[in-house]
């Protein structure tokens, strides 16, 4: 049946996930942080890709204002607009992706690369015992970007490729600057890509029982 074979094609990609994001944990993160940090950080392109990624900020403030908005529409007793529906979904996805990924931080509590591990030389988890500079895992802007590039590729696809494009640069962005683990980037666009499809497959109404 296709529901079985996707979610055995979701458990493939869970396994790979944390395989992958545990050989990065052992053997690659560390290295990959020490590089960006030699690297990297001594040159412009440093400041630029912390430039870059500073609007991601206003991605949260954006979904959170949108929501407030259509409910106080109902509220007031007026009917929301047909085009309302995908940015509700976008909207309704951001927060869940804000929401899942702290709530892992806080249960994972683990280091961050800068300057928990490069400046202050720790490295591992405090599990449920996050505290600043220990809630790294998993990475929230890729949570964030792959969340929205998914609902893009499932509502709008003609975007598809502008928004993986962006997704892909915000991911990689964060990596370089270390902003977040390898490993923390792998598993935010897993996360996000599930909560991306979730978002828009619960906002389906054939997924409801007839009354």
């Amino acid at each position: 049946m296709p529901n079985d074979l996707a979610y055995r094609r979701w458990l493939l990609a869970l396994a790979l996930c944390a395989i992958s994001v545990l050989v990065c944990i052992w053997y690659v993160d560390r290295p990959a942080a020490e590089f960006f940090n030699s690297n990297v950080r001594p040159y412009p392109a440093w400041i630029w890709l912390d430039r870059l990624l500073a609007p991601l900020v206003a991605v949260p403030v954006a979904a959170l204002l949108f929501q407030f908005g259509a409910g106080l529409w109902l509220l007031i007793g007026r009917r929301l607009a047909s085009w309302t529906l995908t940015p509700l979904v976008y909207s309704s996805g951001t927060i869940w992706a804000i929401a899942a990924e702290f709530v892992f931080k806080q249960i994972l509590g683990r280091g961050s690369p800068d300057p928990t591990y490069l400046a202050n030389h720790l490295y591992g988890f405090r599990f449920l015992h996050a505290t600043e500079g220990w809630g790294s895992f998993p990475s929230g802007t890729a949570t964030i970007a792959l969340t929205i590039a998914t609902i893009t590729c499932l509502r709008l696809p003609r975007w598809r490729l502008i928004a993986s494009i962006l997704a892909g640069l915000a991911c990689i962005g964060v990596t370089v600057t270390n902003g977040h683990w390898v490993s923390d980037v792998i598993a935010g666009i897993l996360l996000g890509a599930c909560i991306g499809w979730m978002t828009v497959a619960i906002s389906g109404s054939s997924h409801f029982d007839k009354m």
